[in-house]
């Protein structure tokens, strides 16, 4: 269905009951369009949706209109979009293009595995219903609550990857639904007046910096996550709860508490823990008035926060043997650690055990190592065991050893925004095969590069939609192989 006129005109759809509409084709709005549909019927699009520059879509404030789209969703820079008491629902199969110009919506979900990039800033009014994918954002594209707008269903299969902001003008409790990839982890507020306050929040799995500098009354905080958690207008406190889950490697609640940056230490923000090792909450002992980065922490360092690993390498030397070398920053109830090796890096085997220094609890840096010195030939795959006293363990990152062939050296930058170089280097000359995979293991590029001797740099290897690559690179004879990991975002 295209709308074209060299002057708006009003287009009004009424649907009937027992009718129904689907729009074979891309929907360009050139004029002014209004959806009035009576309850419980759908305009369902199966192409782009564009209301162009110049032009108005209006969703009938007398009606409940229910557009689906399977495409990218355009809204005009001098368009305007009037959300009415409409529900806009992505339902396509690929990842999804939201750009709706800022102006505000009423209703929207996301019923779409593939998920949906919004590439400008939009505002909700009443609810985000969360079915099935992930929406991503970023500081300049912003998906904002408004102050009675709720968000409904966030799971791991269907959260946010990105900032989100809430504004709020009342004692009312919000759960941002942030997460990462395909976790979610969100962060609530409790605001502790009805001052007019907009707050942001953005999940990070990683660690956040200065995670020594510690203020009074806290031991140590997570070096796995944190989140992002700023009052960008207003001056209204309140109570910050935080949720975890296996990501997080809780092993005890006793000691958990609220961590939050002041700009200088981590200072303790109290709180008492409900639910399990696996996933529970803490909200803050108090209403918080620091806004600026949130993460778990602990008092005394007992508690639950586990073996933190702060380095892991495995090194090849001399063209002989293996060089093993790991680093703990703590330990609670440490029992022993096992190096693994794979020569696919997919099917692990031990080689041997590390006991833990001392009695397995330590606070300060532990220096380990292991020599391998009958290593696989060409490529071999190592990384850690740690096992606890109660049997209970967790792995380290994969470190790749290349004696001889090829193997990527370098890779920058990732993450990236839609390009990508690596640096290979080969022991010999010749032709190299390099194959770029997906998620799920499709193919999405193939190609083939002349090598020389040393290193060779490979630019441009990636522009594909959001989301984590595997590449993989062989010689002709087959015989060297390597991969790496890229993060577009």
């Amino acid at each position: 269905m295209n709308i074209r006129n060299s002057i708006n005109i009003l287009i009004t759809l009424f649907l009937l009951g027992g009718l129904s509409s689907k729009a074979q084709l891309a929907v360009n709005n050139n004029g002014s369009l209004t959806l009035q549909i009576d309850d419980g019927l759908v305009v369902h699009s199966e192409g782009d949706f564009a209301n162009m520059n110049t032009s108005s879509l209006v969703f009938e404030s007398l009606g409940e209109p229910h557009l689906e789209f399977d495409g990218d969703f355009t809204n005009g820079t001098s368009a305007t979009l009037t959300a009415g008491l409409g529900l806009l629902d992505l339902t396509g199969s690929a990842s999804q293009n939201l750009d709706f110009g800022g102006d505000d919506l009423y209703n929207l979900e996301i019923n779409n595995a593939a998920g949906g990039i919004f590439t400008r800033p939009a505002t909700v009014n009443n609810e985000v219903q969360f079915t099935t994918g992930d929406f991503t954002t970023t500081d300049a594209n912003l998906l904002t609550f408004e102050t009675g707008a709720t968000a409904a269903g966030a799971t791991d299969a269907s959260h946010v990857n990105g900032p989100v902001a809430k504004n709020f003008n009342a004692v009312t409790t919000f759960t941002f639904p942030v997460g990462h990839g395909s976790t979610y982890n969100s962060i609530g507020f409790t605001p502790d007046g009805t001052s007019a306050t907009t707050m942001k929040a953005k999940y990070n799995f990683s660690q956040a910096s200065d995670v020594s500098s510690l203020g009074t009354g806290i031991c140590k905080v997570s070096q796995l996550e944190y989140w992002d958690f700023t009052r960008t207008t207003g001056s209204g406190d309140g109570v910050v709860t935080l949720e975890w889950d296996a990501e997080s490697e809780v092993t005890t609640l006793g000691e958990l508490l609220v961590a939050y940056w002041d700009g200088t230490n981590w200072q303790n923000g109290a709180g008492t823990a409900s639910g399990s090792t696996s996933t529970g909450k803490i909200p803050s002992g108090s209403s918080m008035t620091s806004f600026n980065k949130y993460t778990l922490g602990a008092n005394p360092c007992n508690n639950p926060l586990p073996v933190e690993l702060a380095y892991f390498e495995a090194v090849a030397m001399n063209n002989e043997v293996v060089d093993v070398n790991w680093v703990t920053a703590s330990e609670i109830n440490n029992d022993y650690f096992v190096i693994e090796r794979s020569k696919d890096g997919v099917d692990f085997a031990p080689v041997d055990s590390v006991d833990a220094h001392g009695d397995g609890n330590s606070f300060d840096l532990q220096n380990y190592g292991f020599i391998d010195d009958q290593p696989f030939n060409g490529i071999s795959y190592y990384r850690l065991r740690q096992v606890d006293f109660d049997t209970t363990y967790s792995y380290s990152n994969i470190e790749v050893v290349n004696f001889e062939g090829v193997e990527i050296i370098s890779l920058f930058p990732n993450p990236t925004a839609g390009e990508v170089n690596i640096v290979v280097k080969s022991s010999e000359s010749g032709t190299l095969a390099l194959t770029v995979y997906d998620a799920v293991g499709k193919i999405v590029k193939f190609e083939e590069f002349e090598v020389t001797e040393g290193n060779t740099q490979i630019s441009n290897l990636i522009n594909g939609a959001n989301g984590k690559y595997f590449i993989s690179v062989i010689m002709s004879d087959g015989k060297y192989y390597d991969y790496d990991v890229v993060l577009m975002q």
